[in-house]
């Protein structure tokens, strides 16, 4: 009896050595850049678990939240607007696990920029001007960013706009002068702050958030969320962001003003 034990915890630890898990992100950068910032965090999370993790990605934000929401991803690191829209898709896809805790100094935030040393300095400069976006997904790139400039009454006094994808892209079209303006999260356009400036500025914003699949083990979800909000190995972390403090708790409610942002956006015209 002793010996069919044994064997059978054997059997079991062989399985959960041997299980494999997709961990899928929205690339904001190049797919294998992002999948080498996300390495040291995937690894941790390999060695408390004893599992696999796959790194995977979408072809563009639509499809990777589309793989969120059908369960493709097991876990993974999403941004606030993506995450509530695969929770609109698919209301039980997600669990969230934790957030990234960002410096004080260094908040999550939108900011609209021009090219330093440009004449376009304030909302009303930019009246009869090309805007860049970065995807109709971002949360700091469009959402944020198009209600500042519906609130101040410019978005209607632009020319056009037009959706580059990622937020470098962004900066780099409004240095070279294609765009008068565009829309940047604040960690980029400190980045470029020789070449930027900054018009406005949004409020603080909660961030990228790590969540589960819902149908993934319980006792392995909550492995990786103790894992997560204990979490100590600070410089795989900021391999993310530079600017991350650690992992804190988040909550779907978290995401409230940000929906309501959103449905501003979407029903504006």
């Amino acid at each position: 009896m002793k010996l069919l034990f044994f064997i059978s915890m054997i059997f079991a630890m062989e399985l959960m050595a041997s299980q494999k898990l997709v961990f899928g992100t929205i690339s904001t950068i190049e797919p294998h850049l992002m999948e080498k910032k996300l390495k040291p965090l995937m690894q941790e999370i390999e060695k408390a678990t004893n599992t696999k993790l796959l790194f995977q990605t979408g072809y563009d934000y639509s499809d990777t939240i589309n793989k969120f929401a059908d369960g493709t991803f097991d876990i993974g690191l999403i941004g606030p607007a993506p995450y509530i829209k695969v929770q609109n898709i698919n209301p039980d896809a997600l669990v969230i696990l934790a957030g990234i805790k960002n410096s004080k100094q260094n908040p999550f935030r939108s900011v609209i920029v021009s090219k330093k040393g440009s004449k376009f300095i304030k909302y009303a400069d930019l009246k009869n001007t090309k805007f860049a976006f970065g995807s109709p997904n971002s949360t700091l790139s469009y959402y944020i960013p198009r209600y500042m400039l519906k609130n101040s009454n410019t978005m209607k006094e632009i020319r056009r706009y037009n959706f580059l994808g990622r937020h470098d892209k962004v900066a780099q079209y409004v240095i070279m002068g294609k765009f008068a303006a565009g829309a940047i999260k604040q960690s980029v356009a400190n980045k470029y702050s020789k070449y930027l400036q900054i018009i406005a500025t949004s409020d603080a914003m909660p961030g990228f958030i790590i969540v589960a699949n819902k149908k993934l083990d319980k006792n392995l979800t909550l492995k990786i969320k103790n894992l997560l909000l204990n979490f100590k190995n600070i410089s795989a972390l900021k391999k993310i962001k530079k600017t991350a403090m650690g992992f804190e708790a988040r909550e779907d409610k978290d995401y409230n003003r940000l929906r309501y942002i959103m449905k501003e956006v979407e029903t504006y015209k």
